[in-house]
Order: structure tokens, then sequence, then C-alpha cells
């Protein structure tokens, strides 16, 4: 557990500060102050205490955010975000491709820009080359889906929270002004297009935005805390979300660790039977009749902990992706923060027996998708947690009206 404090006295002094620039004055006016309270400190609790700067309140704008971390670089002749991670700068790092990525959305918005510029001076420019770079951009949500499932549950680990938890609003504020301008950009000629442009700008500044917050943020952090078995998990499930630019040709793997280690995964052959229903299994026949059944399970424990899945196929081919990283995980912090209040009243109805199950069911490409969360119980009634299982009934709903029930 990371034991990064926050320290009212320093955010109001970095609050100060910010506004001595604003004003004008130099660095070498603010230095005495950054020698006194900021030197000496850690990189994390800088960070830490600049990020809730920024989300309390005070108005803290990304331009004061480069202005810090520049004022920090030209007076100490070093970088706040200057962090070393062995091999990070490996192609198919986990950081490396993080940063690769970026720098593609970045090209990309500058030639959406042109575009958008070039069609307000000429109605007559085809608009093609702008919804095909458009459905480019859309591999936004390969990269928040990593970011929000596979390095949001770790920080989490370490005590970290309030940055996952605000960075994924966002995240899901950007997704809604990506689907709305997409959507515009399509109706071209049909719609004014001064309506496209505010859309398209909408997205563009938050989307800037965020990318700012991932680099003086994000990563910053993570590179502090983030230990070599992180960064291999991440590694190792990235696949499963996709990626915003070419897919690494094998995954990352630090020379601690061979190939030879990875693959000794021992699959022991459980002798000892237990009693399971009315039967009894041994502990590898249980785990391959769960990952044989026709069903993706999931089970959230009485205190409300993501505890298991099953495998019945690789994560990247599930209905509802799931990784190992996010196991342990408080299920609170597993759905967006715009759906949790749902989530939590869900709960809550299970466990208190307002309801004994719910379900719901929707289109996903050629899968229709079934879902039912059910309360679990013991038979002395005490709630064990939640049980989810999600199935595709597409096949069922391809039966034809009078079928045979006997076996052929």
């Amino acid at each position: 557990m990371i034991q990064a404090q926050l320290d009212i006295t320093l955010i109001h002094t970095i609050k100060d500060i910010l506004a001595r620039l604003h004003q004008g004055e130099s660095e070498q006016d603010v230095q005495e102050e950054f020698d006194e309270h900021i030197r000496h400190l850690d990189t994390l609790d800088i960070l830490l205490n600049l990020q809730e700067l920024k989300n309390s309140g005070y108005g803290m704008t990304n331009q004061d955010i480069k202005t810090f971390f520049d004022t920090y670089q030209h007076l100490y002749g070093h970088s706040i975000q200057d962090i070393p991670v062995p091999n990070s700068h490996h192609p198919n790092h986990p950081i490396h491709i993080f940063k690769e990525e970026n720098r593609a959305f970045e090209d990309l918005l500058t030639r959406l820009n042109n575009l958008v510029k070039a069609i307000e001076n000429d109605p007559q420019h085809p608009k093609d080359q702008l919804i095909t770079e458009m459905n480019q951009l859309g591999k936004l949500y390969s990269h928040y889906n990593r970011k929000e499932k596979l390095y949001f549950p770790i920080l989490e680990r370490y005590g970290i929270y309030t940055l996952s938890r605000t960075m994924w609003a966002e995240d899901d504020r950007i997704r809604t002004l990506y689907k709305g301008a997409k959507k515009m950009m399509e109706k071209i000629p049909e719609i004014e297009f001064h309506y496209v442009k505010q859309a398209y700008i909408d997205l563009e500044k938050a989307f800037k935005d965020m990318m700012i917050q991932e680099e003086y943020f994000l990563l910053p952090i993570i590179q502090s805390i983030f230990k070599e078995e992180d960064w291999l998990a991440v590694s190792k499930e990235s696949k499963a979300f996709g990626y915003a630019i070419n897919e690494p040709e094998e995954e990352w793997m630090p020379e601690s660790q061979s190939n030879e280690d990875t693959e000794q995964q021992n699959d022991t052959t459980n002798t000892e039977h237990l009693r399971f229903g009315g039967g009894y299994l041994t502990l590898k026949e249980a785990n391959h009749i769960l990952n044989n059944l026709p069903l993706e399970l999931t089970f959230v424990d009485k205190h409300g902990v993501f505890k298991y899945f099953n495998e019945i196929v690789e994560s990247s081919d599930m209905m509802f992706i799931r990784t190992q990283t996010s196991i342990g995980r408080n299920v609170a912090n597993c759905h967006p923060p715009k759906s949790l209040g749902k989530v939590m009243r869900l709960i809550r109805d299970l466990k208190t027996k307002q309801r004994t199950s719910e379900s719901m069911w929707f289109k996903k490409k050629d899968e229709y998708v079934h879902v039912t969360y059910k309360g679990v119980f013991d038979e002395n009634g005490e709630y064990l947690g939640i049980l989810e299982y999600v199935q595709d009934i597409q096949p069922f709903m391809d039966l034809p009206r009078e079928v045979k029930k006997e076996l052929s």
C-alpha cells in the first residue's frame, strides 16, 4: 500500500505559486517556496497532491500543470516525469505502446482538424477521408479500455483510487463526444456544418486534455509504483482489449523471466475428492467442468470483491472481457462511474432478497447476449455473494418453430 500523503498546506502552496507565476513573477521569484515545500518531496507525493489540486475545484488548468512541471525542471535540471523503468523503451513494453498510441492520436487529430477546415472552406470537399480518419480515432476504445481494465485495478491495489475514478468518468465523456461527432459527420451535408465543427472541437479539446493528464499524471504515477510483475501482467492481458496502433508481434518479457519460466505452469493432478453438490470431484475436475460450461461465469463475494471467473475462451473472445488483473478488485471499481448507482442498487436488492435475480439481453455483433445476476445464499440463508452468468442465446433464436426433442 502506497503511503503518499495528501497535504492541504502543500496543495495551497502550489496554488499560490501558480497564482504568482500567472501574475508575471519569474521562476527565481518562487524558488524559495519550491525549495522549502517541494524539492524534498518524493515524486509520488508531488504528483498525488497536484492531482488532488486539479480535481478539487480550484480552477487548475492543463496549462497550469505544464507551468508547474516546466518550472520544476528549470529550477532543478530534471523533470518530475523522469522516472526510470527498466526496458520501458522496448517496442513491446506497455509504457512504450501507451506513449506511441498517444503520438498516433496526436497525428490523427491534426489530420482531422485539417479536414474539418477544408470542408468548412469548401462545402463540396469530399467527406470520405474525414469519415475514414474518424473511424481510426475510434481506436480510442482500445486505449481507454486497457487503461481502465488493466492499469486502474493495479493502481487500486496500491491504494490509489481518485485518479482512476475521475479519469474513467472523463473517458466516458470523451466516448460520448466521439459518438456524437461521428454521427454528425456521417450526416454531412444534411446537417449544417457549424454544428459538425463544434462537435469536433469539443471532442478534440477533451481528447487532448486527457492525453495531457495521461502524460503528466497517469504515466509518472504508475512508473513510480508499478513493479516488474505489474508490467508483465499488463503486457500479457493487453491483447484482450486491442491496440490503437499495430499489435505487438510478441508480448514484452522482462529479462529476469525467461520463456521457460513462464511456460512452467504445473497443472498438478489433484487426487483428493471434495464434496460438490450431490457428489465428489477433484479440484482439477471441478475447474475443467466450470471451464466447459457454455456460460461465462463471474462471482463477486459478500464483501463485494471480484473473486472468480471461468475461462471457456481467451479473454479477447469473451462476451464480457475479464482478466486476471481485476481479481481482488472491489466490484464498485469494475464499472464506469456513470453506471455505479445502478450497480450498487442491484447488489443491494440481491443481497436483501428484494430481487432474487435480474436479467438483461442485448445484441453484440453476431451474438444475442443474455446476462443474469443472482444472489447466492447458503443453506442457512447467509449471503455469500453474487453470481453473474452470460451466454450467447442466438443459437436458440435460430431454432425452427418445430424441433425434434429426442437425440438423433
